[in-house]
């Protein structure tokens, strides 16, 4: 597996999104993966397990971070918890100039490391989304109602409003997300 600093410069020419998590939440990478190819929008990715697909031809590519994925440069990314393997202030820090971070405000080290960041990034904070567990199934509170999900774990409903923020700001509207992320399966 090639280094992160190599990753970059074989891809700093594509819309690099970062996601940090531990690695209980590495089935938001999957959510985010599935919402856009059920809408056909090509990407490329590189995924902590080591699987990647790289074409020359998509404008983005979404990376799963590892140790050192403040040398990425990160142009849109996520933050879901504190990981003890990944300096955080450093990654926030290392995103690009005018990109933006999507982070789950709940974990009070994260909004601590977001908010106290004096990087010049959009930053869009998200909670779990209302939800309910009725008859063995997962409903979230949308705009047209209660959506039922096939997702099981309840840990990946807590992120799902994390995945729509990155999907939204990779060219998938709110609508069209959750029409996807119905058909999920973690």
């Amino acid at each position: 597996m090639i280094s992160e600093q190599q990753l970059y410069q074989q891809v700093q020419g594509k819309t690099r999104v970062v996601i940090l998590a531990s690695k209980d939440e590495n089935n938001i990478t999957a959510m985010l993966l599935h919402v856009l190819n059920y809408h056909n929008k090509q990407v490329d990715f590189v995924l902590a397990n080591g699987k990647q697909s790289i074409d020359e031809s998509n404008e983005f590519i979404v990376i799963e971070a590892a140790k050192n994925a403040d040398a990425l440069k990160g142009n849109i990314a996520l933050v879901i918890d504190v990981n003890p393997e990944i300096h955080t202030a450093g990654f926030v820090n290392s995103i690009t100039n005018g990109g933006m971070l999507v982070y789950y405000e709940e974990v009070a080290a994260v909004k601590l490391i977001v908010e106290s960041s004096t990087n010049t990034i959009k930053k869009y904070p998200y909670k779990a989304p209302d939800y309910s567990f009725e008859n063995e199934v997962y409903f979230i509170d949308t705009n047209e109602g209660k959506l039922p999900l096939e997702i099981t774990n309840e840990n990946d409903i807590k992120h799902l409003l994390g995945a729509k923020w990155i999907c939204q700001h990779m060219g998938v509207d709110e609508d069209d997300f959750y029409e996807a992320v119905g058909e999920f399966r973690d």
